[in-house]
């Protein structure tokens, strides 16, 4: 048996200082529940800093009393990567447990081990897992939780729970800007009665294309979920009624491991293809021809 990495940090005067002046606005009810989450907060703050990731936690949510006094939350923003929630576990606890308040635009969860005097907080490890309970005994290790931060800011990845919000990354147009009418005509005849989230993005291949210039659309729910199903579509540009033979789509996961793949025929208007993906799950779209090819990455 090898025993999980963990880090203990001291809680400080400071510590103590900053869950006070988060807490004192708060009813007799919720000043225990702001105190530990802002101490949970001030050492995965001081772990990842000490790691080389800059943090921005007075822009987090569990910084703003407003915030705080309608919610259960306790995230620090991490700069080019996102939001980590700091969940406290009490000693005896065997299981973290997260709020549906933190069920959002979350890239995982760690769980934060206060003693019982308050002194001192250990990182015991993190989860992707959106679930009210989760075992400590299933959560992956700190370890794991840096490679993949690292990850995503090497990724830069779309992140497409910001859709929700009318937040979108630029050179995202709006669809009817990519496509012309007949396109738009098609694509409203195949959709249904529900209004999805999509945008879409200029592809450019180079000589390879020639005058050929692609659309890819992403297309989500109205409405976020645990899971989601997502659209991938690329159609010609401009004039062109088809697209050229030989130009592949492939989705792959973290791991680069193909999941999806289309490939355009002798015209061929579109090629799309649909899949399912959990919270948290990070995934890549490469559009190609030959041997050029343009990736995007993207997150949940």
């Amino acid at each position: 048996m090898i025993e999980p990495i963990t880090f203990t940090v001291p809680l400080s005067f400071e510590a103590h200082e900053i869950a006070q002046q988060c807490s004192k606005q708060s009813s007799q009810t919720k000043f225990k529940q702001v105190y530990l989450n802002t101490l949970a907060v001030y050492a995965v703050d001081s772990y990842l800093r000490c790691m080389g990731f800059e943090t921005d936690w007075l822009l987090s949510d569990s910084r703003n009393p407003l915030m705080l006094k309608l919610m259960d939350v306790a995230d620090l923003d991490v700069k080019q990567v996102g939001k980590i929630e700091c969940r406290p576990v009490l000693p005896d606890a065997d299981a973290c447990q997260i709020p549906y308040d933190a069920w959002g635009d979350r890239i995982g969860y760690v769980a934060v081990q206060l003693d019982q005097s308050l002194k001192q907080a250990t990182l015991l490890g993190f989860t992707r897992t959106v679930a009210k309970e989760v075992p400590l005994a299933e959560m992956n290790s700190l370890e794991d939780l840096l490679v993949y931060m690292n990850r995503i800011q090497q990724l830069k990845p779309v992140n497409l729970m910001n859709w929700f919000d009318e937040v979108f990354d630029a050179g995202w147009q709006v669809i009817d800007e990519l496509l012309n009418p007949k396109q738009l005509q098609f694509r409203s005849f195949r959709s249904n009665n529900t209004v999805p989230i999509d945008r879409g993005q200029k592809i450019d291949l180079g000589m390879q294309l020639a005058e050929h210039s692609v659309a890819l659309l992403v297309t989500i729910p109205p409405e976020p979920d645990s899971e989601l199903d997502i659209v991938v579509e690329v159609y010609p540009m401009g004039n062109q009624t088809y697209l050229p033979p030989g130009l592949k789509l492939t989705l792959t996961d973290e791991s680069e491991e193909v999941i999806f793949k289309a490939e355009s025929r002798d015209a061929d208007n579109f090629i799309t293809f649909t899949f399912t993906l959990d919270l948290r799950e990070l995934f890549s779209i490469t559009v190609a021809l030959g041997e050029v090819n343009v990736k995007q990455s993207f997150r949940l």
